[in-house]
């Protein structure tokens, strides 16, 4: 597992630094557009009032919020096609059954069967058909997320994909090679920084966006610095 962690070097930096990089990405937070973290966190305190994944799946308020979330997150922008709410709803509740499964999922527990857990989030990112694209990996990692809070960290193109240095060809066309370095890397952050205890205000809503927002305030801590001329 170390050495698996070690490919990636900003990896290794998250971990070391992790209170710090937090920190900078609660001091310099790029997502103030109205509905980012509103809708997120009416989604996340829906999701944990109802729960279970079939109560929330059943639930037209979790579900509006959920949709109006992903879109604020810039799912339907930018060349992805979300589906329209009605096929978006049917389209998640025909995965219901594998996504249930997960349910009380959490990444940072020990009992985690990484061999089997990893292609069986991924057939279900492959599968369920929420957005015209061929791409699923940020449409369906955002909205698992919200669904499975904490097992899911989201992931984007800006700083995800940077985070693990991935190149434009590789994050669009082996993503399934992509979201296994990137859940079993998750996993490991999450044994060594234990995320839980920093849940609470504002953006850290559980352990896996505790950990996504970290990488935001790495990247953002890195462009920072290469821009005043203080990286090379």
């Amino acid at each position: 597992m170390a050495e698996r962690i070690s490919k990636f070097p900003f990896v290794n930096s998250l971990v070391m630094d992790f209170t710090f990089f937090l920190k900078y990405y609660t001091d310099h937070c790029p997502f103030t557009r109205f509905g980012q973290l509103e809708y997120h966190l009416a989604t996340i305190q829906r999701r944990r009032e109802l729960g279970s994944v079939k109560a929330a799946l059943k639930d037209n308020a979790y579900l509006t919020n959920l949709y109006r979330t992903i879109k604020a997150w810039g799912i339907g922008l930018q060349g992805s096609k979300l589906k329209p709410f009605d096929d978006f709803v049917a389209a998640l509740n025909t995965r219901v059954l594998e996504i249930s499964a997960l349910d009380g999922l959490k990444l940072d527990q020990d009992s985690l069967d990484m061999k089997s857990l990893i292609p069986e989030v991924w057939k279900l990112i492959e599968t369920t058909q929420i957005v015209e694209n061929e791409a699923k990996l940020v449409s369906l990692s955002k909205t698992l997320h919200h669904i499975l809070p904490d097992l899911i960290v989201p992931m984007d193109r800006r700083y995800t994909q940077l985070f693990f240095g991935w190149d434009n060809p590789q994050f669009q066309y082996a993503q399934a090679s992509c979201f296994n370095d990137a859940f079993g890397a998750f996993e490991q952050i999450s044994r060594m920084v234990n995320p839980s205890q920093y849940v609470g205000t504002g953006w850290n809503t559980s352990l896996t966006k505790v950990i996504d927002n970290a990488i935001v305030g790495l990247i953002l801590f890195h462009q920072s610095e290469y821009d005043a001329g203080r990286l090379h």
